[in-house]
């Protein structure tokens, strides 16, 4: 059997390393940058979110574009995007400017979670599917354990504007090399052999249902879709405050020297890595016990958003630094392992609508990228401290994990043949 899905799959995590260590990029760059710049907490909040502002209604968009015009055309075209405007951050000179290229650059971000999940649909057994979206997805914390340390050395040396060139010039040279391994589907790719082509379709039929004309808004109304919602809103509060403000936090909260941000601002991400990869593979050992596609991944979601309130919430309350490092790494280890709500998208959702509902849900997650870093910029204006903002991240965990325990319920296939 060939193996040339592995290939695809390498694409793709390299793919979500760009897109993380690109996006984590301003975050920590902000304290150079606030050094030239000054801009208050507030101000700078804003700035933080404006990327999300284009990034939530272009998430829906790509989930579209994916299922319009296929994985290969969809991916070359928002990392094109992306590698273009990211350069751009380099050229601003006020909040305005700041504000445009993040606006710009959020267009091209946006559709890497839809693509992402719709080519591990395509190119993996449905009983792979959390282990292979989320060893893929791991890209997107390695990215910044990679990105942070390399920023943070061309920010001391050659100034921050380089950064910004450096980080785009790396995904325009991804292109080329995408169009020549990416395909829509095993059956377009000419390696392919018969026997791989087998092993991946032999249990797609077995998750989600046929598709039925004008289905996709009666989806959009699941009371599963709903929660799943809900449930990614919270992933993204906690991931997107962390993403934005973490840096800063360690700064001026924790009193952590600039130069040694490098080191210290990955050990979370290291951490969240792990929690990708392990949960991706606890949850598919758990479908053979449960027998669904969906229970497992609930509980997995269910548990792991628990965890982090109980971890994120009150890590600002430990005195010791070091004790709330690991209070964090617990949290973004649990975070990531909650990692489930794509899954549970293609294993009820008709293959045909799989781009756009997980769009859906990208949209309302990116929602979360809109207010928290704003709300935990006006916060920190407010109070003067970043604790109430961790309360409040872990709050909004439990709201997600208590909106899928009770409103997402199996009612997938019982599987069969599907499960050897």
């Amino acid at each position: 059997m060939t193996r040339v899905r592995y290939r695809v799959w390498a694409a793709n995590f390299t793919a979500a390393i760009i897109n993380f260590g690109d996006r984590v990029a301003l975050s920590v760059a902000a304290p150079f940058i606030l050094d030239e710049y000054h801009f208050s907490p507030a101000a700078w909040g804003i700035i933080l979110s404006s990327f999300f502002w284009t990034y939530t209604p272009f998430a829906l968009f790509g989930g579209f574009m994916v299922d319009r015009i296929g994985v290969r055309r969809a991916y070359m075209t928002c990392m094109l995007v992306w590698s273009l405007t990211i350069p751009l951050t380099a050229a601003a000179w006020d909040v305005f400017t700041f504000i445009i290229a993040r606006l710009l650059f959020g267009i091209g971000e946006a559709p890497q979670g839809p693509v992402s999940t719709k080519l591990t649909a395509n190119w993996f057994p449905a009983r792979q599917t959390s282990t292979m979206l989320n060893a893929a997805q791991s890209g997107t914390t390695i990215g910044p354990i990679l990105a942070t340390p390399l920023i943070v050395w061309i920010c001391t040396t050659l100034g921050w504007r380089p950064a910004f060139v450096v980080l785009g010039a790396i995904g325009v040279l991804w292109c080329f090399a995408w169009w020549f391994v990416g395909r829509d589907k095993p059956a377009d790719h000419p390696g392919v052999d018969a026997e791989e082509l087998r092993f991946i379709t032999a249990d797609h039929h077995a998750t989600g249902t046929s598709a039925q004309p004008g289905q996709f808004w009666a989806l959009v109304r699941d009371q599963r879709i709903v929660a799943l919602a809900i449930a990614f809103f919270a992933y993204s509060w906690v991931l997107f405050m962390f993403l934005t403000w973490y840096p800063t936090y360690l700064v001026t909260g924790r009193g952590v020297d600039k130069a040694d941000l490098g080191a210290i601002a990955t050990y979370p991400w290291i951490t969240a890595t792990i929690g990708l990869i392990v949960g991706g593979l606890v949850a598919d050992r758990l479908i053979k016990r449960f027998r669904s596609y969906v229970t497992p991944r609930k509980w997995m979601i269910v548990g792991c958003l628990t965890v982090v309130a109980v971890c994120f919430g009150p890590s600002p309350y430990v005195e010791s630094p070091e004790l709330a490092l690991v209070l964090v790494c617990v949290a973004t280890f649990f975070l990531l392992a909650s990692y489930q709500y794509l899954a549970v998208v293609v294993a009820i959702v008709p293959a045909q609508y799989t781009g756009r509902l997980v769009g859906v849900i990208q949209m309302c997650s990116a929602a979360a990228g809109i207010l928290a870093p704003i709300a935990t910029g006006w916060i920190v204006d407010v109070t003067s401290s970043f604790t109430a903002a961790f309360v409040l991240a872990g709050a909004i965990t439990l709201i997600g994990a208590l909106s899928t325990l009770i409103l997402v319920r199996d009612k997938a296939v019982v599987l069969k043949g599907a499960m050897t």
